[in-house]
C-alpha cells in the first residue's frame, strides 16, 4: 500500500506519505530511547546503594555485628552519618523477616532534619501502620515485602536486586544484597529511596516527545495545506487549462488568477500561456502560408497545363518553342517556390534553435556588403554597393546575428534587382538615443505599389518583367517578420526627387 502511494501521481500523497514513514521510523527509535533510559537513571541510583551496601557488609564483619535488632541498631547508631546519603535501609534475616528499620530508631531529630527521610517516614507507615509503640516497632513481623520476592539467598553470582516502586505517588527505588556477617551467618540489607527526580526526568522526555510530535504534526498540516492551496491546486489547474485550449480557444482567460501571481507559479502560467499563443501563431501562420502557397502554385500549373495541352496540339514551331519556354518557366516558378517555402520553414526552425546574443550591427552589414561585391550577378550589372556611417563607439545589439544578416541580404537582393546597370546602392547607418537605423537605397524604378504595406506581403510579386520570374515575392516578408522578432520596424517609400526606392529599419540598441 506505502508502494503505491508513493508511487502516486499526487505530490501531496507523496509528501504525506513520506512525511508518515518519517514519523513511523523516528517514533521507532524515540520508544527505544524511552524504553532504554528509565533502567540507565535507576542503574545509575543503584549503583550508590551498592557501594553502601558493600561498605556496610565490610564493616559489619570487621565489627563481628550479629543478627539481631540489638546488635544492628548499636552499630547503625555508630554509623549513623550512612544515613545522611540515603532515605532508609533495612534488615533482613534470611527468611525475609525484618530485623530492623532505620526509620524505627530512637534517633535524635537533629540527625535526621531531610524533608526526603519525613517523607520516607510517611511512606513505611503502609508497613508498621500496627506498631503503635516503640517496644512494638523492634518486634518481628511477617510482612510480605514485595521488593524481595525475587531474591534468591543462595545465587552468589547475582548478588544485588534493584526493584522499583510506586507509592502514594512517589517513586521509590528498592537495592537488595544478600550480605555475609560472618561464614556462616547472612542477612539481607536493603537500601530505599525516593527518586522522582528520575520519574521526572522521564516524565519530562515523554512530554517533549509529544510536544515534538504535535509540533511537527502542526507544520506538516499548515505546510501540506500551503503546498495543496498555491502550489498543487494551481499546477493542477494549468494541467487541466493546457488540456482544455488543446480543444478549444487558445485565448480562453481561465487561467487570469494564477497569471496575475508574482511567484514561480505565476512566471510558469504566463510562459505557458506565451507558449500557447505563439504556438497558435504559428499554426495559424502555417495555415496562411500554406493556403497562400496553394493559390500562388496553382496560376504557373494553370499555365503549365494550357501550355501542355496546346503544345500536343500546335503544328507550328515557333508556337511549339514558345509554348516550350512557357513549360520551362512554370516549372521554375514551382521548383522556386517550393525551395523558398522550404527555406522558410528551415529558417524558422533555425531562429528556434538560435541563441540571441551581442554582436556588431557595422561589421555584419560590412560583411553582407563584400560577399555581394564579388557575386557574379552583381558584377555582371556593375552595381556599385556603397556603405556609409558615422559610428565611433561601435554599434552592439542583441539578437541573432545570422538572422540580421539575412535581413542585408535579401534587401541588397531586391535593391539589386530593382536597380538598373552602372548604378548605385547606398545603405546607411545612423546611430539615435535609442536604435539604430538602417536605410537601403537603389535608383530603380521606385515601387508601383500605392500601399506600399502590401510589398511586405508574403508572395507580393510586382517585379519588372525582366526579373519578375526570379522572385518568389517571400523575401520582403522574411525581412519584416526577422525584424520584428528583433522588435524592431521597417517601412518603405518611394524617393520624391530622384527615382529609386528605401526601405528604413528601426531596431533597438543593446540597452
Amino acid at each position: 500500500m506505502i508502494t503505491r502511494l508513493l508511487s502516486s501521481k499526487s505530490l501531496l500523497n507523496q509528501f504525506l506519505v513520506f512525511n508518515l514513514m518519517a514519523f513511523l521510523i523516528l517514533g521507532f527509535f524515540t520508544f527505544l530511547y524511552l524504553l532504554a533510559i528509565e533502567p540507565e537513571l535507576i542503574n545509575k541510583t543503584s549503583k550508590k546503594h551498592q557501594n553502601i551496601i558493600s561498605n556496610i557488609e565490610t564493616n559489619l564483619r570487621i565489627q563481628k555485628i550479629q543478627n539481631n535488632t540489638d546488635s544492628i541498631r548499636k552499630f547503625l547508631t555508630k554509623s549513623i552519618f550512612i544515613l545522611d546519603e540515603i532515605d532508609q535501609i533495612r534488615f533482613f534475616d534470611i527468611e525475609k523477616t525484618l530485623i530492623l528499620d532505620s526509620l524505627v530508631l530512637d534517633y535524635d531529630k537533629s540527625f535526621f532534619f531531610s524533608d526526603t527521610k519525613i517523607e520516607m517516614g510517611k511512606l513505611n507507615e503502609k508497613i508498621i501502620s500496627n506498631n503503635s509503640s516503640k517496644q512494638n516497632l523492634g518486634k518481628k513481623k511477617n510482612i510480605d515485602y514485595t521488593f524481595l520476592k525475587k531474591i534468591n539467598v543462595e545465587d552468589e553470582k547475582n548478588k544485588f536486586l534493584v526493584e522499583k516502586e510506586n507509592i502514594n505517588n512517589n517513586y521509590i527505588i528498592h537495592t537488595s544484597a544478600v550480605v555475609s556477617i560472618s561464614d556462616k551467618k547472612k542477612i539481607i540489607i536493603t537500601i530505599s529511596e525516593i527518586s522522582n527526580d528520575i520519574f521526572l526526568a522521564i516524565e519530562e522526555r515523554k512530554n517533549f516527545v509529544l510536544r515534538s510530535v504535535l509540533i511537527a504534526v502542526i507544520v506538516i498540516s499548515i505546510f501540506s495545506f500551503f503546498l495543496n492551496q498555491y502550489i498543487i491546486n494551481p499546477i493542477r489547474f494549468l494541467n487541466l487549462y493546457a488540456k482544455k485550449i488543446s480543444y478549444e480557444n487558445p485565448k480562453n482567460n481561465d487561467n487570469d488568477n494564477i497569471i496575475n501571481r508574482d511567484d514561480e507559479i505565476g512566471n510558469l502560467s504566463r510562459s505557458l500561456t506565451n507558449m500557447t499563443t505563439k504556438l497558435y501563431q504559428r499554426i495559424e501562420m502555417a495555415e496562411r502560408f500554406a493556403s497562400d502557397l496553394s493559390h500562388e502554385i496553382r496560376n504557373p500549373l494553370a499555365s503549365l497545363k494550357s501550355a501542355s495541352e496546346l503544345l500536343n496540339t500546335t503544328k507550328d514551331d515557333d508556337k511549339k518553342i514558345k509554348l516550350l519556354k512557357i513549360l520551362s518557366n512554370d516549372v521554375e516558378r514551382i521548383e522556386r517556390l517550393i525551395t523558398d517555402y522550404s527555406q522558410v520553414l528551415k529558417d524558422e526552425a533555425s531562429q528556434s534553435r538560435s541563441v540571441a546574443k551581442e554582436f556588431n550591427l557595422k561589421d555584419t552589414i560590412e560583411s553582407v556588403i563584400e560577399d555581394f561585391n564579388v557575386d557574379p550577378k552583381n558584377l555582371e550589372k556593375k552595381i556599385t554597393i556603397k556603405f556609409d556611417h558615422k559610428l565611433h563607439n561601435g554599434s552592439t545589439i542583441f539578437g541573432i546575428e545570422s538572422r540580421i544578416e539575412q535581413v542585408i541580404a535579401n534587401l541588397l537582393d531586391n535593391a539589386v534587382s530593382f536597380s538598373p546597370k552602372d548604378s548605385k546602392v547606398l545603405i546607411k547607418l545612423e546611430e539615435h538615443s535609442k536604435n539604430y537605423r538602417i536605410q537601403v537605397k537603389d535608383e530603380g524604378s521606385g515601387f508601383e505599389e500605392k500601399n506600399l504595406d502590401k510589398i511586405f506581403d508574403r508572395f507580393y510579386s510586382y517585379r519588372p518583367e525582366e526579373i519578375s520570374d526570379k522572385h518568389s515575392g517571400l523575401g520582403l516578408n522574411i525581412v519584416k517578420n526577422i525584424i520584428e522578432s528583433h522588435k524592431g520596424t521597417i517601412k518603405a517609400y518611394n524617393l520624391t526627387e530622384n527615382n529609386g526606392a528605401v526601405i528604413d529599419i528601426q531596431i533597438p540598441k543593446n540597452t
